[in-house]
């Protein structure tokens, strides 16, 4: 029966779904066992230790995934055989015993001289597309309301008001609920004035929504983009209400905002790459300035972004004291 080597310890509570998979994917001759309150790594084949541990100090650091790992064999030139060898040979193989013990996720050896390499990825997870229906949604909803006729964009915005002596009493968006026009709470994110804007904020959706919406699922990416297109579109309307104004800029950053507070709770989710969010947040305070405005002539919906970003945060600090979070484990995505 093999000896079996410590190769890692891991706390009791570490989710190790992503190396159960790379074991059984690369049928290593590994095992994972509880022990002394930890979960204990063992390997049946001695060299594993000093080939893996180097390789499970990167995956836990954050700086690899072991779905992008993959086990190759190193053919080694026969040996020249002698009268010893071929004695020896025989020696061993009356020594050999009928059944060897494999590892608990395989039922073959490791190959000779195995070695580990970082297979070429993307740096986004492939979701299939099934797990992402609404974020599909959202985006054609950017380009069809690029294409929206002028009269029927119209009916999906909240029609300006005065400014100065503002007051919600008597305002247009009184007026709208009044009439039952509750639609325009959410629509005019969905109205798109030019061809850039559109594609911008349907980039956003596809960078950063789909990875929220296909963990956590659709109902709770369905709320989030919910409340934070009806938080956006208010504080929009309230800061500056003598203008019209659309898109879906300000649900982006709320998705800005939950992946952000994601990958703080959850150290080990890189799903999105940290520096988008940095940049998002980064073009947030430069256009807030006013700089974008006077630079370019071009107004921007700074209370929307705002209000959006900070919602994100707020109902995603919610869902992960509720441990939400847990559904952002560190194991890649399975297409």
């Amino acid at each position: 029966m093999s000896h079996w080597t410590t190769v890692y310890q891991f706390p009791i509570d570490k989710d190790l779904s992503e190396l159960a998979q790379f074991i059984r994917r690369n049928r290593l001759p590994l095992r994972i066992s509880e022990e002394n309150n930890s979960q204990v790594l063992s390997a049946a084949d001695p060299r594993l230790p000093g080939l893996l541990q180097p390789v499970l100090e990167r995956w836990l650091a954050g700086e690899i995934r072991l779905g992008d790992i993959r086990v190759e064999a190193v053919e080694e030139p026969a040996p020249v055989a002698t009268d010893d060898a071929v004695e020896e040979q025989r020696e061993g193989e009356r020594n050999t015993p009928e059944e060897t013990e494999a590892g608990s996720s395989a039922n073959t050896d490791l190959p000779e001289n195995a070695s580990t390499q970082p297979a070429p990825a993307s740096p986004l997870p492939d979701w299939p597309l099934h797990k992402t229906p609404l974020c599909l949604v959202l985006i054609a909803l950017c380009f069809i309301g690029w294409l929206l006729p002028e009269p029927l964009a119209r009916a999906l915005l909240i029609v300006p008001d005065r400014g100065g002596d503002f007051a919600l009493e008597g305002s247009t968006l009184a007026r709208h609920w009044a009439q039952g026009e509750y639609w325009r709470l959410w629509t005019p994110a969905i109205v798109h004035f030019s061809l850039p804007h559109a594609l911008f904020n349907a980039l956003g959706v596809w960078i950063l929504g789909r990875s929220l919406e296909a963990r956590a699922g659709t109902l709770a990416f369905a709320l989030l983009v919910l409340t934070s297109a009806v938080a956006s579109n208010l504080a929009q309307y309230y800061w500056s209400p003598e203008t019209y104004f659309g898109g879906m800029s300000g649900v982006v950053y709320a998705l800005v905002g939950a992946v952000l507070v994601l990958q703080r709770w959850r150290r080990n989710w890189r799903d999105v790459p940290s520096g988008i969010v940095a940049v998002a947040v980064g073009w947030l305070l430069f256009c807030a300035t006013g700089l974008f405005t006077y630079i370019f002539g071009t107004g921007i919906a700074n209370a929307a972004h705002i209000g959006g970003f900070l919602c994100g945060i707020l109902l995603t600090l919610l869902y992960c004291f509720t441990s939400g979070a847990r559904q952002f484990s560190d194991n890649p995505a399975a297409a």
